[in-house]
């Protein structure tokens, strides 16, 4: 069973002065806290700001030797042409409006749709500067995995292992919908779906190398188009691209890609009975085809949206 490396990182970008957001910098790095002492080999990428405090988590955990902490004196520095490009578009306010919901950030943040790009980047740089070996597994976890046990898992002593698992030789992503590839992507964009998880991402190193090509060229691709979106589009805009390179997990929640790859053990919340609300997707699917001139099959999610919304709840 090869080595699995995690990889994250931490830049501020302002979170704690959006409107309606309570994510603040202090919140994050409590997050990051409630998953800190998993056992494995960690890299992050934060700026000087966060570094001591970053290695000091680890180090109460007996991890500081297992810790890398990679200062960033500017996370814009990483690809200044991309970021110039983000910005381009996303100041035109044609493509901010072409977004369903123009409050949330992918609408309106350039800099929240270049940082999680540079998920990839980082483990570029990873890769580049040979900080772990060529048969190794990188796992990308996003620094506040798991909102410190909001998402479901409740006891932070879970996370005190040794993260193992016989991952195959692909690049596994995690879904939050099952993927429908007749729903085009602007289609997606404009209604701000959510397909693949951005949360955790797992490969061996010579397929992130593919991973990080595939990524850049569908942010390319969105941005000629006028369009920006966030790091789950453009993960599922490489898995269309090159769909025998990935093994996708239709999974229920955002912390299933570590609790059922090796992570068992993990206690999860118990989980309150929700509404049903999968007409939500049947409609959307329906308006999807209609567009596209599918018009019998149109139809069948149209009849699918009226017995789910009307029929089965009442």
């Amino acid at each position: 069973m090869s080595d699995i490396t995690i990889v994250t990182a931490y830049f501020d970008i302002g979170r704690g002065n959006w409107n309606n957001s309570e994510r603040g910098n202090n919140k994050y790095i409590n997050y990051f806290k409630f998953w800190a002492r998993i056992k494995n080999n960690l890299i992050v990428y934060t700026t000087k700001e966060f570094a001591n405090e970053i290695l000091s988590i680890r180090k109460d955990f007996g991890l500081e030797e297992k810790t890398k902490v990679i200062i960033v004196d500017d996370y814009r520095a990483f690809d200044r042409d991309l970021y110039n490009r983000i910005e381009k578009v996303m100041n035109n306010d044609i493509s901010k409006t072409f977004h369903k919901d123009i409050k949330r950030p992918e609408s309106w943040n350039v800099d929240y749709n270049y940082v999680v790009m540079l998920k990839w980047y980082c483990i570029e740089d990873v890769i580049s500067k040979k900080y772990i070996n060529n048969n190794s597994i990188i796992a990308w976890l996003d620094f506040g995995f798991n909102h410190g046990g909001k998402d479901g898992l409740i006891n932070e002593e879970d996370f005190n292992f040794l993260w193992e698992y016989n991952f195959s030789n692909k690049i596994h992503l995690f879904t939050h919908q099952k993927i429908d590839v007749n729903i085009p992507i602007f289609e997606i964009v404009r209604n701000m779906d959510v397909y693949i998880r951005g949360n955790i991402m797992v490969a061996y190193v010579d397929l992130w190398r593919d991973f990080i090509l595939l990524a850049k060229e569908s942010m390319l691709s969105l941005l000629r188009c006028g369009l920006c979106d966030d790091d789950q589009t453009i993960e599922l805009m490489a898995y269309y691209e090159r769909p025998e390179l990935f093994e996708i997990h239709d999974v229920d929640t955002w912390y299933d890609g570590l609790k059922l790859f090796g992570g068992e053990h993990f206690i999860e919340r118990k989980k309150e009975y929700k509404k049903n609300k999968k007409y939500k997707l049947y409609k959307k699917k329906a308006k999807a085809y209609k567009f596209n001139g599918s018009y019998k099959k149109a139809i069948r999610y149209y009849i699918k949206y009226y017995k789910e919304k009307y029929l089965h709840f009442n």
